[in-house]
């Protein structure tokens, strides 16, 4: 219970200065810009009012990516992680698969993006197959350096126990290389919503970052722009936050 009390406490006094940090920006700009962009940083409590205000014409904005994202992120990990942990675990799949990965992971997904609508369509399938892409690499990548980690004194004493190569899976390699699945799953969360980004800039009527463009490009009002953005943040922490507890409940050995 302590250790959650310190978690919550962590995040408060984190969200208290990031809105300082904000609150200092808005300052600096607002004294020290040319006179057109005096404005360009509203102060958070403004941006804030904002976001209250206009929380009806968010909502539709804010379900719709975080619906693109957690559909890209499920199908990127039901797809890389077993994958990652297989070939991880077994020597002679990475020496024949690992190059062909080294070889795909450096080309930005975004040139896929075009095959993605022609063979996928304009709605929300392409946007979640470029999502999916950006974040199997990663995962994939992540979980197979954490099964290759795994001792092989762990494993002989299960194997010399009678275990299967299903029971080695299930009771050596998964566990050891949880922790490091949950912090590519972290990392996989920013390069998300980036990629969320890119795909909802292209035939696209709802989404955070369809808004936040909007609102800069067609209306120049940078206060509703910030709360765009600001609920961009929120999306993002709510996925942060769901990993963590998510961790904590999968990896209790941690916590203890």
């Amino acid at each position: 219970m302590k250790r959650l009390d310190n978690y919550l406490i962590g995040y408060v006094l984190g969200i208290v200065l990031f809105f300082g940090v904000w609150e200092l920006a808005s300052w600096a700009v607002s004294t020290f810009a040319a006179k057109p962009l005096q404005w360009a940083v509203p102060p958070p409590l403004r941006a804030l009012n904002i976001f209250v205000d206009e929380w009806r014409s968010l909502v539709p904005h804010f379900f719709a990516s975080g619906y693109r994202v957690l559909s890209g992120l499920l199908l990127a990990i039901v797809i890389a992680m077993p994958v990652g942990l297989v070939i991880g675990h077994e020597r002679v799949l990475d020496r024949l698969l690992s190059p062909s990965i080294y070889l795909t992971y450096p080309i930005p997904k975004i040139v896929f993006l075009p095959l993605l609508f022609v063979f996928l369509g304009i709605y929300d399938a392409p946007k979640i197959g470029l999502i999916t892409l950006v974040l199997v690499f990663q995962l994939l990548l992540s979980t197979r350096d954490a099964a290759k980690s795994v001792a092989k004194s762990h494993i002989l004493s299960v194997v010399s126990a009678g275990a299967s190569k299903w029971h080695v899976y299930k009771h050596v390699v998964l566990p050891a290389s949880l922790p490091a699945m949950f912090s590519a799953l972290r990392i996989s969360i920013g390069m998300a919503i980036m990629a969320l980004a890119l795909t909802e800039a292209f035939a696209s009527r709802y989404g955070l970052w369809r808004y936040i463009y909007d609102q800069w490009s067609r209306y120049g009002n940078y206060e509703r722009m910030f709360a765009g953005i600001l609920a961009m943040g929120i999306l993002g922490l709510a996925f942060y936050i769901v990993i963590d507890l998510l961790e904590r409940w999968i990896c209790k050995w941690k916590y203890v």
